[in-house]
């Protein structure tokens, strides 16, 4: 196989973090005010000299034969290229570095106000203002100019005026837009326009409606983040890569070898000199001028009630709703009228759209990926055909969740106790485009949603030796063997995610798709034949996808999970202490399944072939206790 070398990861990322502040509290009657502010600067940065002293491939390219269609040998040939020093293929890499930066800003008060003797309330307002990111050295990307004009365009509408496609006639093609980066063309250094409007009030209440029972209650609102604590500088330009080409003879003559790998130099990154031109022909990505920050409301509900026996249990009604959550979107992809909707595979669309056409940029953009003399019809029907991606995170995602809660504690007395909790609940979420053209993303099931979990917990010493109920006349050594056990259980019961479906033709009804419980099997986790379209040849592309993301009623298997804990504590003098410990995780080795497959071309395709559960683990140890 190819020898490979001097291709290591070499990166040095600080973080630091800083932060001033200042709180002040007053105590005046019943209210209890604190009020505050605080300055917080976040700064990282990355140093990376990853493949900037060169990888270089050895293979049989160059030392096979007599012909150079010769078969290569088993062994050898590979290390001859080594020794010598002619490499096939390699490159060497001037890396990005960057040191970004963001601050905040937050003032808050709060007043904690005991209402009556039996009612208390909680009343707050916080405000925050995030500083957009910035780059040191202005080593980053910042936006991009839908409009901006390129130098190439009268080249590309004379080209594309030979042969256009009849959805774009030639007076309406256009190739405009392109980057722009901070601090250039009069651009600020910061990234994006911070977002002013993140105010946050909070209110609660806790009720004693009578001895021992209590009524809780509360509603607020949050605000996410938006700089370095979320992501990175966007460096497209700032790192360039120099391709080493050993021969332009196929190896009748070396220009380069591994002495000198790189005769005509190392290319140096050309960083923003090219504006919009940057990357044309290529994917890119960038930032949105007006983000907003993910912005979650949350309330709460719940009673709880203190029973005789130490036991208490609460109920509780909990929601969340989510907006401004971070979502990827194409900005180029192909637009919905262009795309197919019949229901099944539409073959004379595809066709169409996938025929190859003159590229209009050729030759225009050598070594990139709208290099080549053809290009498909559905590219010239991008928005931004010079691109073959544009695409930034778009604060459009949404969430909602609601949930009923109990809890039971019997709280620790006897050497006993237990807790146990059951959730009901529902997730959906909007983080995704069904189509990458959609305008806004669409509503599903979310990835997190278990409508039901139950989790028990328990912690019961045995009442076994001197001063307990049982055996407490025990002589001294049996005493040391039998006292100071203690046993710990934890179950956890979950329902699983919903499955994930791909672009899928169905023809049937959704409620047949799950199998009772009763006929579910690893070879036939749901219902194969309720209607998928199973050939391989009849599946969609170029299409406008209905088929969603997820089902709610088509799930995984479902978590079942017992882990059990021994404790011995032995007591060897005043001081000094012995304790042994004996952990089984899954103690039962229930297996999980991972999710079945959900491809209906697959031969797989409604199979489970993988566990998404560790198999039992015993653990011990012994600690000696000073």
């Amino acid at each position: 196989s190819p020898y490979r070398s001097t291709g290591r990861t070499i990166e040095f990322g600080p973080r630091d973090i800083r932060a001033v502040q200042a709180s002040f509290d007053k105590v005046s009657g019943n209210h209890d005010l604190k009020f505050g502010t605080e300055f917080r600067s976040y700064q990282e940065g990355l140093i990376s000299y990853t493949r900037a002293f060169g990888t270089f491939v050895f293979d049989s390219t160059y030392t096979r034969g007599p012909l150079d269609n010769s078969p290569a040998a088993p062994i050898g040939q590979s290390l001859a290229a080594l020794l010598l020093g002619l490499p096939s293929d390699g490159y060497v890499e001037r890396p990005a570095s960057f040191a970004e930066m963001s601050t905040i800003w937050s003032f808050y008060v709060q007043d904690s106000w005991k209402v009556t003797r039996r009612l208390s309330m909680n009343v707050g307002l916080r405000y925050e203002i995030e500083g957009p990111l910035t780059e040191r050295f202005n080593r980053t990307v910042r936006g991009f100019d839908f409009a901006a004009a390129l130098p190439i365009e009268s080249a590309v509408a004379k080209n594309y005026a030979a042969s256009p496609t009849p959805e774009v006639p030639v007076d309406r093609f256009r190739v405009r837009g392109g980057l722009t980066f901070a601090g250039v063309g009069g651009l600020p250094r910061t990234l994006y326009n911070p977002d002013k409007d993140n105010v946050m009030p909070r209110i609660g209440f806790a009720y004693n409606l009578t001895p021992g029972t209590v009524i809780r209650g509360g509603l607020g609102l949050s605000y996410g983040t938006l700089g370095a604590r979320r992501g990175d500088v966007i460096q497209t330009g700032f790192s360039r890569q120099t391709q080493l080409v050993p021969t332009l003879d196929n190896g009748l003559s070396f220009i380069a070898s591994l002495a000198n790998p790189f005769p005509n130099g190392v290319q140096e990154p050309l960083g923003a000199s090219l504006g919009p031109m940057t990357d044309v022909g290529k994917s890119v990505s960038f930032f949105y001028q007006e983000p907003e920050a993910p912005r979650a409301t949350k309330w709460q509900l719940s009673i709880q009630r203190e029973l005789p026996s130490r036991i208490v249990l609460e109920a509780a009604y909990v929601g969340n709703r989510a907006a401004n959550l971070s979502v990827s979107r194409n900005h180029n992809a192909t637009p919905l009228q262009y795309l197919s909707t019949s229901p099944v595979r539409d073959q004379p669309r595809i066709d169409y759209l996938s025929a190859n056409m003159p590229n209009p940029f050729y030759p225009l953009l050598p070594g990139t990926d709208l290099a080549g003399a053809v290009t498909p019809r559905g590219r010239l029907l991008a928005p931004y055909p010079q691109f073959t991606g544009v695409s930034a995170e778009r604060s459009s995602g949404r969430s909602s969740y609601r949930s009923l809660q109990a809890r039971l504690e019997k709280r620790f007395a006897q050497g006993f106790t237990v807790q146990a909790s059951y959730t009901w609940s529902r997730w959906k979420d909007a983080v995704g485009y069904l189509n990458a053209a959609d305008p806004e993303p669409s509503w599903a099931v979310s990835t997190e949603d278990s409508p039901q979990r139950f989790t028990a917990s328990g912690i019961y010493e045995l009442p076994l030796g001197r001063g307990r109920s049982w055996l407490s006349g025990a002589p001294r050594v049996a005493n040391v063997l039998i006292s100071g056990w203690q046993v710990n259980i934890v179950l956890v019961l979950q329902s699983y995610a919903a499955l994930n479906w791909g672009n899928v033709i169905f023809t049937g009804r959704v409620d047949d798709i799950p199998l009772p419980r009763s006929q579910r099997t690893v070879q036939r986790w749901f219902n194969v034949d309720a209607g998928f379209e199973r050939d391989s040849r009849k599946q969609l592309s170029y299409n406008v996808r209905t088929f969603p993301f997820r089902l709610s009623n088509v799930r995984g298997d479902e978590l079942n999970n017992w882990d059990l804990s021994l404790i011995k504590r032995t007591k060897l003098t005043e001081k000094i202490g012995l304790e042994f410990r004996g952990e089984f995780i899954n103690v039962f080795n229930h297996v999980t399944f991972a999710a079945p497959s959900t491809d209906p071309a697959s031969m797989a395709f409604g199979t489970v072939t993988s566990e998404s559960s560790f198999p039992r683990q015993v653990q011990l140890g012994i600690k000696l206790v000073f």
